[in-house]
């Protein structure tokens, strides 16, 4: 199918998204029990594939953790990886109970909602540069009925916003411009480049946001990273303040999260 790497498997979400069951229970079903417009709806389906639209677009969803995240074009498509920085995101949570939570560059809310949904007697507040990303939030928190708990807001990274003993999670654009260009169709044709680069090294923006989160005195902050930038990271949060610092590693073996905390 035009270079996909899983075929079969993009062929067995799209069937069962257009027909409502599970992808498993797509070899089930013969082609004697599709209707015309099912199996127009399909072929639509897989002409949209064909041209590397990632599958999450077409579905207009994607699981993450414990959730269904809505997506668009106006907004990244939650990957596993990113599942790291919310359970990083909870240790360091846990560690300060009574701390505001903050999730910057929260794109479709997915962590934000994550965290909400595994801490449910604490409220989160969510920042995007992107009024088209924080619509898809904004629903996303509607429909998973988590409106009166978790807030999102438009701003630039964490500008005026009260930081102070506030646990930050972030997971901003760190792919390198001269990169960028060489990934996988899918990535490069749909994805939002707002929301994936990072400017020549990758850190552009992460290197902004840490001095605000240093400056705001938060208590501890976390950031998931691309390839080779742990050390750099870790020594930004360590000039922003945050004397005690960890890097972990997704289930590939790949660091993933540098997170920092600020010792008393």
């Amino acid at each position: 199918m035009a270079g996909v790497d899983t075929p079969a498997l993009d062929a067995n979400v799209l069937i069962g998204h257009v027909l409502a069951i599970a992808p498993e229970q797509v070899v089930l079903r013969t082609d004697a029990e599709l209707g015309h417009e099912d199996l127009r709806a399909i072929e639509a389906a897989a002409q949209r594939r064909a041209r590397r639209e990632p599958v999450a677009y077409i579905t207009g969803c994607k699981a993450f953790r414990h959730l269904d995240i809505s997506v668009t074009p106006d907004v990244l498509i939650p990957r596993p990886e990113s599942e790291l920085l919310v359970e990083v995101g909870l240790d360091l949570w846990d560690a300060s109970p009574g701390s505001a939570m903050v999730d910057i560059g929260t794109g479709s809310g997915a962590i934000a909602l994550a965290l909400a949904e595994e801490r449910p007697r604490r409220r989160m507040v969510g920042t995007d540069c992107s009024h088209a990303a924080l619509r898809v939030a904004g629903g996303n928190a509607r429909r998973l009925q988590f409106a009166e708990r978790v807030e999102f807001r438009l701003g630039d990274g964490t500008a005026g916003m009260r930081l102070e003993d506030a646990v930050v999670v972030a997971n901003l654009p760190y792919i390198p411009t001269a990169v960028l260009d060489t990934l996988e169709p899918e990535v490069v044709r749909w994805e939002p480049r707002l929301a994936l680069d990072g400017g020549p090294d990758g850190l552009v923006v992460i290197r902004r946001v840490v001095a605000q989160v240093g400056r705001g005195l938060a208590r501890a902050a976390a950031f998931e990273i691309g390839a080779g930038q742990s050390e750099a990271v870790v020594a930004l949060l360590r000039e922003a303040g945050f004397a005690r610092t960890a890097m972990y590693r997704d289930l590939a073996g790949h660091p993933r999260v540098v997170a920092g905390t600020r010792v008393s």
